[in-house]
């Protein structure tokens, strides 16, 4: 072990003198390196050795290096200073002089260090950083992440030579591992982006560039499709960076083409011209074969993954992230449009295809002046406008909605007519945002809705066609029995939004009342607060929510607990919200009753999934909390009071096990069961402070037994939280308080 240490020692000493020979680093410094390293070193030998050894001798190598590059930049500075001021040309001829003179004398010439801009300790440091990380891989069996770790510092420090043998060396061992394939980014630890990029090589201790590395179509290519036979052909995000390299190739060979052209323009008679003209034809000859190579890729992916059509999305978002690809993007939709005709998703990826199309469009036209009179027919004045609006806008026809209507015939399902109304939703929203844009400056360009304009029509026109196209929508849904909660919700928040509650309580009385369908106990909620909301704004609604929930509750079976739980919880925060009466107490305890036996055993509810998207989460402790506080009359209690109270935390605390723990609670399950305990203690203090008539030694003692197991249930509830701080300190000071009552503090 000593002689290996030793060894590796004596190779450092001629480039750790020459760091201090030319002033890098002093003396002590070299002697604490040689310290620390002999140390790691030692470390490194021993038979239990871990990655982090390695690792934490790497860290500190590269910090060191970081020294040595600002330290080197000071030297040179105060070298370049003394150049300006002439210091050093006078030092150098004494010192050449002194040293030629006593060359003659037989002394060896001596060698002016301080003053030499490189030597071999410029390059020590990285080398031996290198030499630690092969020195990791070998003694670990080359662990993916090391491999990732020592690629990324390779190309961080510009040793592309060994990045490229890291990266093979990675891929033999880990022939599966899809992020050695892949080209995530330009410059992430990717083999294929190696290949193909490329990078200029710079030495950071020189002002001048060397050659370029990489840079290779044909070796990106070929990782590429090895990954892919070694990984069966169905890796999607292979086939998708292996696209998307292509298609990052042809854009490149067309900023070439047009470079060249530039460059032949001006000056013909270059010596260069045919070679520039031979490369231009070349790329020219790429870029008219409209893609090609794109479309070979995307025909073999499909072929090898044909039933996936988020697979076939994700191309085109792929050929969305580079210009002049919308050829590329329609074939890839003419094959969805081919092979998912009867998928919702499908449709829907067409009709925002079309969509892009119509605003690039647009745009274009509003560009070139076509669109000129688009202001003028947005609300300008038209006198101050009159040569604009007489120029005639050209209209882009509306391919969208004419996909949307074929989508409807062709598959009328409540999904389908869902996506399409959300659409046209998102049409108003933008025309709603341009009329309401205040200051519209004269040569602002409204390319945003522009194209969603007929002839002859302005934006606040068009917004009223959409509105009526939606209406339409919906009516259609509903009369070809297209239903869903989520679309029933989706039409019901339009009417709402548009100031037209009384359909939307129709609407709901059509489907809950008079279909008698299966509704989502969701609607059922949102009806009553509907009806609610129509209440509040003197609206007659054609049911109160009171009788919404118990309709919902009456066709809701028991052991659909999520539903029943989700409906009573609603009941009782609405007759807790009316004026009391004994009809609406008595319906009250009913509920609480089949809702605390409903809910035994569970924290919350798990939520439908077909529902609107607004879920509703019950926090059942806050609805008990509710209750108690709702049952504690104002003023004085009497003794019927006082049972019902109790009667109310005893069932909850004592005669169920929804207090029996508090794991799988939420924090704000578990804030409102605080806050049920200190209401129910606070409760019972209050009564022992004022006893009844009678035998108030027995009421006192008897006070105290109900507040000592009060604070014993809530020690037992909070004491299986665990080692949680703040259940912890919720439970420590219930036991002060319990033992301040014990012993009559």
């Amino acid at each position: 072990m000593a002689e290996q240490v030793q060894a590796l020692m004596e190779r450092m000493v001629t480039p750790l003198r020459d760091l201090r020979d030319r002033g890098i680093f002093s003396e002590e410094e070299i002697h604490q390196i040689v310290t620390r390293r002999r140390s790691s070193e030692y470390l490194l030998q021993k038979l239990s050795v871990t990655r982090s050894d390695y690792l934490r001798y790497i860290e500190a190598e590269i910090l060191l290096e970081k020294l040595r590059k600002l330290r080197k930049q000071k030297v040179l500075q105060e070298w370049r200073q003394k150049m300006r001021n002439g210091e050093l040309l006078d030092n150098d001829n004494n010192e050449t002089n002194s040293s030629n003179a006593s060359s003659k004398k037989g002394g060896k010439k001596q060698k002016q260090h301080a003053y030499q801009t490189s030597g071999p300790g410029d390059a020590h440091i990285l080398s031996n950083i290198h030499f630690l990380y092969q020195r990791l891989l070998k003694k670990f069996h080359y662990p993916l992440d090391v491999i990732l770790n020592y690629a990324e510092f390779a190309k961080e420090h510009k040793s592309f030579n060994v990045m490229s043998r890291v990266y093979a060396e990675g891929l033999q061992r880990h022939p599966r591992e899809e992020g050695l394939w892949i080209q995530v980014s330009f410059f992430e630890a990717v083999a294929a982006s190696f290949e193909f990029f490329g990078y200029v090589a710079r030495d950071d201790d020189k002002s001048e560039s060397t050659k370029l590395v990489g840079s290779s179509i044909q070796n990106a290519r070929i990782l590429m499709q090895r990954g892919l036979r070694i990984n069966g052909k169905t890796s999607q995000e292979l086939w998708i960076q292996y696209f998307a390299l292509e298609l990052h190739y042809v854009i490149k060979l067309m900023g070439r083409k047009e470079i060249l052209e530039g460059i032949a323009a001006e000056d013909e008679n270059s010596s260069e011209e045919d070679d520039d003209n031979e490369d231009a034809q070349a790329a020219t000859r790429i870029t008219n074969t409209k893609l090609l190579p794109c479309q070979i890729i995307y025909k073999n992916a499909i072929k090898s993954i044909p039933d996936s059509l988020s697979f076939r999305l994700r191309f085109v978002e792929t050929c969305r992230m580079f210009p002049h690809t919308n050829e590329l993007e329609c074939h890839i939709i003419e094959s969805i449009e081919r092979d998912f005709g009867d998928s919702v998703e499908a449709w829907v990826s067409r009709i925002s295809f079309a969509e892009d199309l119509m605003k690039k469009r647009g745009i274009k036209n509003v560009k070139g002046g076509v669109n000129e009179g688009f202001l003028g027919m947005a609300g300008v004045n038209d006198e101050e406008e009159e040569p604009r609006a007489k120029k005639r806008r050209v209209v882009v026809k509306d391919t969208a909605l004419e996909l949307l209507n074929e989508a409807l015939e062709a598959v009328p399902t409540a999904q389908m007519y869902l996506e399409c109304a959300k659409y046209l939703q998102l049409r108003i929203q933008r025309l709603e945002e341009f009329s309401s844009a205040e200051d519209v400056e004269e040569d602002e360009e409204p390319e945003d809705v522009s194209y969603l304009l007929s002839e002859n029509e302005d934006v606040g026109s068009a917004m009223k066609r959409h509105l009526c196209l939606l209406k339409e929508l919906y009516a259609n849904a509903e009369a070809a029995g297209a239903h869903s909660c989520s679309l029933t919700f989706d039409q019901v928040e339009f009417l709402s939004n548009n100031d037209e509650m009384e359909a939307a309580d129709d609407l709901l009385n059509r489907i809950i009342v008079e279909s008698g369908r299966d509704i989502n106990a969701s609607l059922f909620i949102r009806w009553a607060n509907l009806s609610r909301d129509m209440i509040e704004n003197k609206l007659i609604p054609k049911l109160s929510p009171a009788a919404i929930l118990r309709m919902g509750l009456g066709k809701t079976p028991i052991h659909d607990r999520d539903a029943f739980l989700l409906l009573s919880s609603e009941l009782m925060k609405q007759l807790m919200s009316q004026p009391r009466c004994v009809k609406d107490t008595k319906e009250l305890n009913s509920v609480f009753q089949k809702l605390l036996l409903v809910s035994q055993g569970i924290s919350r509810p798990n939520r439908n999934e077909d529902s609107s998207g607004d879920e509703i989460e019950v926090n059942l402790a806050e609805i008990f909390l509710a209750y108690l506080q709702y049952t504690i009359p104002e003023g004085n209690c009497t003794v019927s009071d006082n049972e019902c109270v109790r009667a109310i935390y005893n069932s909850v605390i004592f005669h169920s096990n929804f207090a029996n723990s508090c794991i799988e609670k939420s924090s704000d399950e578990l804030l409102a069961m605080k806050s049920f305990f200190d209401l129910s203690l606070h409760f019972e203090k209050s009564i022992a402070a004022a006893p009844e008539e009678g035998n108030k030694q027995r009421a006192k003692k008897q006070q105290k037994q109900i507040l000592s197991n009060l604070y014993g249930a809530a020690i037992s509830f909070f004491g299986t939280g665990g080692g949680d701080t703040v259940l912890r300190s919720v439970l420590d000071g219930y036991q002060r308080d319990l033992d301040d009552m014990k012993f009559g503090l």
